[in-house]
């Protein structure tokens, strides 16, 4: 009876690997069949230290898409006289020109927006981009910092 129990106590303790998922022994620090390491998948992995980069470039293409917004609304309304009727003439295409400049600062402090709380990289991206026509170098640095964080963002 002994040895049964020395079998079932020896066979009790072993486990599956999570790389090839044989059978081994327990107090195994690597599979001896597939060579995958324990220690490591045991050990911490260090936290991803994050830095201020999306935050200063989400509030660099915040103030571009606010100069944008507002150089769009002086465009808009000196195109359409001081008034929102549009014309054909000359006039009529400033004050479209500057209805979309005032749809891309939008965009730009949406993306802004997700550059600061680091979500949905491609339309922090799509927001800077598009900010470079209110305030070139603002929405350009901006864009950069956020490009040279792409890790830190969620998705």
């Amino acid at each position: 009876m002994g040895r049964l129990e020395t079998m079932e106590s020896t066979t009790s303790k072993r486990r599956n690997c999570v790389s090839c998922g044989r059978s081994i022994s327990w107090d195994a620090n690597v599979c001896p069949y597939c060579g995958h390491d324990f220690r490591v998948s045991m050990m911490m992995q260090p936290a991803k230290k994050e830095s201020s980069m999306p935050t200063i470039g989400g509030v660099l293409i915040l103030l571009a898409g606010l100069i944008e917004i507002g150089a769009g609304a002086v465009v808009g309304l000196v195109g359409a006289g001081g008034s929102f009727g549009f014309t054909t003439d000359a006039t009529g295409f400033l004050a479209v020109c500057g209805g979309v400049l005032i749809v891309l600062g939008l965009i730009s402090i949406m993306g802004a927006i997700f550059a600061m709380e680091r979500k949905h990289f491609g339309l922090a991206v799509l927001g800077g981009i598009l900010s470079l026509p209110g305030f070139f170098i603002l929405g350009l640095i901006g864009l950069i910092l956020i490009a040279v964080s792409k890790d830190e963002f969620e998705s």
